[in-house]
């Protein structure tokens, strides 16, 4: 990397006792590592084995895996299908963290509760930290994504899209709004903007960026922000709070906070393979730090708080006036229009403009709950289908998600090569025995998209902000 770590960065973190500070600096000019995840609801530990040489476990996180050298993953097929996304390492710890936390707040012995989770990412994009958190969670929890920036919110979408997990529910507000839903999430997950230490690994602009100024002013919005969406957790709910950086301003300063002003109590989770992690510096030790002369990863600081199951809940404020959401009304009669027949039976059709989107009827409490607040809502579910006329047109989208019938489209295997063509969005050309009209197309058995077959040809109809150039 060309431009060198920042003189003052160097002093700052010298002056932070119980660091090896030398170590620190120096790993910061080595290579990056490379790592992905895989999604647990699409492959199997056997499906990875071989997709890459020289992959490893990753230690906190069994479906984690380490790569000797980085490969062209756009190339991967299985990567638009959201069977695995490329994640640094450090941050699958997300994973493990909660898998922890849903024991803890299970009822029952065999690990489940008697109504689902809910979960909010506060700060989600891209949607990294969001999707190590799907992994870990039951299959009926009800996850909330907030992303405050646009282009940052439409990378998150696409991400979602993709994992193809449906209880989900996207926002883009800020913290003051999310100070309304006051004690209703059971897992609150803030992985605070920071000033980007713990990239300088790998990031120029993280070096460049650097300023004390700069770490200062992400001091104090991270507080804004814990002192807002700390109120989102329940009684006796979690809280966790990470940075990708290293000073003790940003980590174990707010985490003290979080303590001793916000009241809630650390956690220290039985948490597997983290033993070369550092302990938080300075009193209390709160916290662990991924540092990439301690572990093959990236630079991460995360802790976990719980709030006292006696804290008062107080009222919430007066909702402010409610936004129009994204996607439309939520009414399976919108515009006479009814819900198709490849959507699953405990699914809700919602009809926006020109687009239906897809939300488990079990999710219905919370979005009107959050709409109730005045939160601005960018999608509710997943992409389902596209409205013209008074006809839906199958959303090629839909059948990477959980929220459709299997049996609603004939499914055709394609070739690497194929595969690879259909995701450059070029026509195919299927076999003379495949059936005319929409086909879903797959590959090593994982859904990619949907195709019209026309019998000559069969119509592309991958998103178009979705084609890979390469």
């Amino acid at each position: 990397m060309e431009r060198p770590i920042p003189a003052g960065f160097v002093e700052m973190i010298k002056r932070v006792e119980g660091i090896d500070s030398d170590a620190l600096i120096a790993s910061l000019d080595t290579p990056p590592g490379v790592s992905l995840r895989y999604n647990i609801r699409k492959a199997t530990p056997d499906e990875m084995t071989g997709m890459y040489e020289d992959m490893s476990v990753v230690e906190w996180c069994p479906e984690g895996r380490r790569l000797s050298v980085r490969p062209k993953f756009t190339l991967n097929p299985l990567l638009h299908a959201g069977v695995f996304y490329v994640q640094d390492a450090s941050s699958m710890v997300y994973s493990a963290i909660v898998s922890s936390l849903v024991v803890l707040l299970s009822d029952d012995v065999d690990g489940r509760t008697s109504r689902p989770l809910r979960v909010l990412d506060f700060c989600a994009a891209p949607g990294g930290k969001t999707t190590a958190m799907v992994n870990a969670l039951p299959d009926d929890a009800q996850l909330v994504a907030n992303e405050y920036d646009p282009r940052r919110g439409n990378i998150l979408r696409e991400n979602l899209e993709k994992w193809g997990f449906g209880n989900v529910i996207m926002t883009g507000d800020d913290a003051g709004a999310y100070g309304r839903l006051t004690g209703i999430f059971d897992i609150v997950a803030i992985d605070a903007p920071c000033s980007g230490e713990g990239m300088m690994r790998k990031d120029e602009d993280a070096r460049a960026q650097w300023s004390e100024r700069l770490v200062g002013q992400c001091a104090r919005l991270q507080r804004d922000i814990l002192d807002n969406v700390s109120r989102c957790v329940r009684p006796g709910g979690y809280m966790i709070y990470s940075t990708c950086t290293f000073n003790t301003a940003e980590d174990e300063d707010n985490a003290r906070y979080i303590r001793d002003v916000l009241g809630f109590e650390p956690v220290e989770l039985p948490l597997r393979g983290v033993e070369q992690a550092a302990r938080g510096v300075g009193e209390g030790h709160l916290g662990l730090r991924f540092m990439p002369h301690l572990t093959e990863g990236e630079g991460l600081y995360v802790c976990v708080f719980r709030r006292p199951s006696d804290d008062e809940v107080t009222t919430p404020l007066k909702p402010r006036d409610s936004r129009r959401m994204k996607g439309g009304r939520h009414d399976n009669s919108v515009k006479g229009l009814k819900a198709p027949d490849w959507l699953a039976p405990d699914v809700d059709m919602i009809a926006g403009e020109s687009m239906a989107t897809g939300l488990p009827k079990a999710m219905n409490p919370l979005l009107e709950t959050i709409r109730n607040a005045g939160i601005k809502i960018t999608g509710a579910g997943l992409p389902v289908g596209v409205i013209k006329d008074k006809n839906i047109i199958p959303d090629s989208r839909v059948v990477l998600s959980d929220l459709i019938n299997r049996d609603a489209f004939p499914i055709v295997e394609l070739t690497e090569e194929e595969a690879l063509r259909y995701l450059r969005r070029e026509a195919l050309v299927l076999a003379p025995d495949v059936a005319r009209g929409y086909v879903c197309v797959s590959y090593k058995g994982h859904p990619l998209g949907l195709v019209k077959n026309l019998g000559n040809r069969a119509n592309n109809m991958l998103p178009q902000h979705w084609r890979i150039r390469i």
